[in-house]
């Protein structure tokens, strides 16, 4: 199925099979997606601007609730722009069992600036603060569960910028977020909830006020690798890379954080849990003298191979396990191993560097 909308080409328009008045065409979209056979399919966004609006009775903006679905634009020729006073996601995938879902070459943006939300509508209700997205896969409505989770989705080669709440947020397993271009959120820029799933080659550009730019939470079996944080003249970030207490069997690995003069970092890492791999990330502090945190408060981990410099490597585990942390083989320029607490492992030949 074919869609287009006002501004896309009259080429465009001729060819499809639906055709967006500029105002609402979440509304097309999904009558394209339900009108994919029962096996699934391929809905195709021409060239254009795509106003979406909130639904009454659901939490989209366009929503996908049935599996098998691919939804393909055309890079950053496509653009889902969430039109303003919406408070809602962009996209929502949600249903019973729903997955097997892709999403790729879109440009998404949740216009945080104009769709202003406090959280009062859910409160403290269970995924209620946290609806407010570019990209979101739940299974149910906040407060809600299902007997089976989303799962198998994939988020690839897309832009997704100026989230209310977070970026992308997919629970369940299976998940992939691969290859996109991330920008500000007020909570994740990208956040895993549950596993097994993976974070690798997106570029996460921070501009304004942000949390965190890649995370997990209550997941394991999760890998976050070859991606690029880079905070920006401006930009003001909480923590580039986050692993969640009481996860295990995390990698994260072969990630660059940089920070340009103007830009906070609060965080280099949060790594938190059990199991955990931190090896070949290059990691630079902002400033000589003032170094960047880099925060281990889980154990049974290793820290090797990466580069740091700036960075206060501070080793204080929580977990109560006193496992052993094992960091060796780092390059530490103008950098230190601070050890508040835990098994800490360390060669001889690395204590004095």
């Amino acid at each position: 199925m074919v869609v287009a909308t006002r501004n896309s080409s009259p080429k465009s328009r001729d060819a499809a099979d639906f055709v967006g008045d500029g105002r609402g065409d979440q509304e097309e979209i999904y009558a394209a997606i339900r009108a994919l056979p029962p096996s699934g399919g391929t809905v195709v966004l021409t060239e254009g601007v795509y106003d979406i609006r909130k639904v009454e009775g659901t939490l989209g903006g366009l929503i996908i609730d049935r599996s098998n679905v691919t939804l393909a634009g055309q890079g950053a020729a496509t653009r889902l722009i969430l039109a303003p006073g919406q408070n809602t996601n962009v996209i929502r995938i949600i249903g019973n069992g729903v997955g097997n879902i892709t999403i790729r070459d879109l440009w998404v943006d949740q216009n945080r600036d104009r769709n202003p939300y406090d959280g009062a509508e859910f409160g403290n209700i269970s995924h209620g603060r946290f609806e407010f997205n570019g990209i979101k896969a739940f299974c149910a409505e906040p407060g809600g569960s299902c007997p089976k989770p989303t799962h198998n989705i994939t988020i690839r080669n897309c832009t997704v910028l100026n989230a209310q709440r977070l970026g992308i947020m997919l629970q369940g397993p299976n998940m992939r977020v691969v290859e996109n271009r991330l920008g500000n959120a007020n909570s994740d820029a990208v956040e895993l909830l549950g596993g097994p799933g993976f974070v690798m080659g997106n570029f996460v550009e921070i501009t304004g006020r942000t949390h965190v730019a890649v995370g997990s939470d209550a997941g394991d079996s999760v890998i976050m690798a070859n991606n690029h944080v880079h905070v920006r003249e401006g930009g003001d970030l909480d923590i580039a890379f986050r692993s969640w207490a009481g996860s295990e069997r995390h990698v994260i690995s072969d990630n660059i954080v940089t920070v340009d003069k103007g830009g906070s970092l609060g965080l280099a890492m949060d790594v938190r849990g059990l199991n955990t791999s931190v090896s070949g990330n290059v990691i630079s502090g902002p400033h000589p003298g003032e170094r960047l945190p880099l925060w281990l408060t889980g154990a049974g981990m290793a820290v090797t191979g990466n580069h740091f410099l700036n960075v206060d490597v501070i080793v204080n585990d929580q977990t109560g396990t006193d496992r052993p942390i094992l960091v060796h083989g780092n390059v530490m320029e103008d950098s230190a191993v601070v050890h508040d607490a835990g098994n800490l492992v360390r060669p001889a030949e690395d204590k004095n560097r």
